[in-house]
């Protein structure tokens, strides 16, 4: 593609690994603060999900989470086997819903209380409005991603 008087996309730093590297620094301190529940901030995403709309079906998961199915299923194996969530079968057809069983809440809520000490020192030191500027511009960059994958 030309771009007359601009810098070519080649030039500028790759999107995808400075997105890495921001995540991976940002995950570290996530996880450190849920350590001591046995989760990584992974899960709790996925937990938090699983949260907001009770008997999810796993495609939907997948689809939510931005994760290829395979990708979900391992994920959860751990989660299943902690008492964290219940996966059962659909009432139609082959489709499974997944939920949080009683422990499971219990434990988000804890996490909650961890990850909010987290989330204010992070979008304490960055700031709020740069924070939602971010936030937003990732957001429309996921839709970015998920269209041209599509």
């Amino acid at each position: 593609m030309y771009m007359p008087h601009a810098i070519s996309p080649v030039d500028l730093a790759c999107a995808c690994t400075t997105l890495r590297k921001a995540a991976r620094s940002l995950s570290r301190l996530y996880d450190d603060a849920l350590a001591p529940l046995g989760m990584t901030v992974a899960q709790f995403g996925v937990l938090k999900a699983i949260l907001r709309e009770p008997g999810l079906p796993l495609s939907r998961l997948a689809d939510e989470m931005v994760m290829d199915r395979t990708s979900l299923y391992r994920s959860l194996t751990p989660m299943v086997k902690s008492g964290w969530i219940d996966i059962d079968a659909a009432t139609k057809g082959r489709a499974k819903n997944v939920t949080l069983t009683a422990h499971g809440r219990r434990l988000v809520d804890e996490a909650k209380v961890l990850w909010g000490d987290v989330q204010l020192r992070v979008v304490g030191a960055y700031g709020a409005r740069h924070w939602e500027a971010l936030e937003s511009a990732i957001s429309e960059l996921t839709r970015v991603g998920v269209s041209l994958a599509a």
